[in-house]
């Protein structure tokens, strides 16, 4: 299994301007990450409401990149101040490496925000991600300033389904403001789950859920079908440990 590497995050120095985000460059582009994946007909969910399991653990993300340019993302809270993501979401090798600010949005809803906004002051990603940009091991995670106000979180898990269902911030509906979800079956092949469940970018980080409050990946790639990688027992335990 893929050790994590840590990076502290000295100070957010650059701050994230959400106004600079467009079509041309929210979505980053890595290896396979394909940014438009639809299977056919539309069929994703609006969430309408966020104070609730899963939706009140599952998270918006602002990204300052080395290259200037700001991306979007999702996230899923496992306990109050350390949430999970995509890699890529944390470190990038296409937009300069390390992420060198993140905004993380719990349960945002259009322009509510429920709970706050929060700083990341640490990151993590694979080794197997950074080394070798490895697919299957495209997988982070995100420590927060402080806890957040809420005690409802998302449990990860190293089971396996044939049904789930995938929930995050698309940034093609409502401009990314809201929580979209779908359920499909899954397939699983050398550690990685497959699905036909429609996403988009702004999307990768968002979890896998095999019920309501239990996911067993993160979603982190697009091409139908689009794709999470399989949680493991040592990355659970790394972040546990953080």
């Amino acid at each position: 299994m893929e050790k994590l590497i840590f990076h502290k995050i000295s100070g957010n120095k650059n701050k994230i301007n959400e106004s600079e985000i467009t079509r041309e460059n929210w979505i980053e582009l890595e290896n396979e990450l394909t940014p438009e994946s639809i299977c056919g007909i539309d069929e994703r969910q609006k969430v309408v409401s966020t104070n609730q399991l899963p939706y009140i653990a599952i998270c918006k993300l602002y990204m300052k990149a080395p290259n200037g340019r700001t991306y979007v993302g999702s996230g899923w809270l496992v306990s109050g101040d350390k949430l999970y993501t995509a890699g890529h979401c944390v470190f990038s090798h296409s937009t300069g490496g390390w992420k060198e600010s993140i905004i993380v949005i719990p349960a945002k809803s259009g322009l509510s925000e429920p709970y706050g906004r929060y700083k990341a002051i640490s990151v993590a990603a694979t080794k197997g991600w950074i080394d070798n940009k490895s697919t299957r091991y495209d997988m982070g995670a995100i420590k927060l300033n402080k806890p957040v106000t809420f005690n409802e979180f998302i449990t990860p898990s190293i089971e396996d389904s044939n049904y789930g269902e995938i929930c995050g911030y698309p940034a093609d509906r409502d401009n990314g403001l809201f929580q979209y979800r779908m359920t499909d079956n899954l397939i699983k092949k050398s550690g990685r789950f497959y699905y036909d469940a429609d996403t988009f970018g702004g999307q990768s980080g968002g979890a896998l859920l095999k019920n309501r409050a239990v996911a067993i990946g993160i979603h982190n790639y697009g091409g139908c079908p689009n794709k999470s990688s399989d949680l493991y027992e040592s990355f659970i335990n790394e972040v546990a440990n953080w």
